[in-house]
């Protein structure tokens, strides 16, 4: 087999067993999207880059390294994917895309939008309690290359720039150093800041709105019905108030209110503009992406 028809995967064990008891998912989409390409499945791949091989490698939510390796990552909610010459969600193409709603089928989409929010919500009722819901990441001190400010700064920002409490939450699969939790610990002493242990589906459901450096959380607020102001780049950040593109003070004016034209960003974004795995096109899609990556697609 040439070395221009080899692709490498580097890919979560579960997408392999799925796909191997029949079921129709991402990776059976590849296999699908290349009947004249040899595969071979590697473990995936957790920190160091993989070795070179001869072909192409695709990775799972590892930084490419090369013009021949792309990385797949889900886009939120499966069965939705984007393949992408990088792993960071800011430099997507979608994210300096402009939303085309010309060709929304208006009933479908509301469907999928109440689909998306029922499962967010998980059955809660939605009320608006006076209070941001701040899910916070990793990182707290640090200002990285793709925020507006620090995760710290943020948190003081919102408390000067509107009046209503905070309640944040850290997120659980992040490690929180001494710095941390001192400046935490500072920040506690403000009225109008709290650090909460709760689930983000009740805070989403009960709060105003959302602000966020740029978790996912910030999607589903969005998804409910909340607005979200947004401190950092990120692929989602069409409907939202964004301090990056926005400024700081039009981020909040935005973010405060629920946001427009959802149902339609909704369907542009996963339907239009991300790999649905279930579809019969999920195949055609690929190749065309990676057609479009400069892969020796026939």
């Amino acid at each position: 087999m040439a070395a221009d028809r080899q692709l490498h995967l580097y890919l979560p064990a579960h997408l392999r067993r799925d796909q191997l008891a029949g079921q129709v998912n991402i990776l059976a989409r590849l296999i699908e999207a290349l009947p004249d390409w040899q595969l071979h499945h590697h473990p995936e791949a957790e920190g160091a880059a993989p070795p070179p091989r001869p072909g192409f490698t695709l990775t799972h939510m590892q930084e490419p390294v090369g013009p021949r390796n792309l990385c797949l990552r889900r886009t939120y909610f499966y069965p939705f994917w984007r393949i992408e010459p990088t792993n960071a969600r800011w430099d997507y193409a979608v994210t300096r895309a402009t939303p085309d709603y010309s060709r929304i089928p208006p009933e479908r989409a509301r469907n999928f939008h109440q689909r998306l929010r029922d499962r967010v919500l998980e059955g809660r009722v939605v009320t608006r309690e006076g209070f941001v819901f701040m899910p916070l990441q990793g990182r707290l001190t640090e200002h990285r290359s793709f925020q507006s400010m620090s995760p710290l700064d943020m948190i003081r920002a919102t408390l000067d720039t509107q009046p209503l409490p905070v309640k944040a939450t850290l997120h659980p699969s992040e490690t929180y150093g001494a710095a941390d939790h001192a400046a935490l610990a500072a920040l506690a002493r403000h009225p109008r800041f709290q650090l909460v242990q709760a689930g983000a589906a009740d805070l989403i459901a009960r709060c105003d709105h959302v602000v966020s450096q740029n978790s996912a959380v910030a999607l589903q607020a969005m998804i409910a019905g909340k607005g979200a102001v947004l401190f950092a780049g990120i692929d989602f950040h069409h409907p939202a108030g964004s301090v990056p593109r926005d400024g700081l003070a039009r981020a909040f004016e935005i973010g405060r209110e629920a946001p427009r034209k959802m149902t339609e960003y909704l369907w542009w974004f996963f339907r239009h503009r991300a790999i649905d795995a279930q579809s019969d096109q999920a195949a055609a899609q690929i190749r065309a992406l990676l057609a479009a990556q400069g892969w020796p697609i026939a």
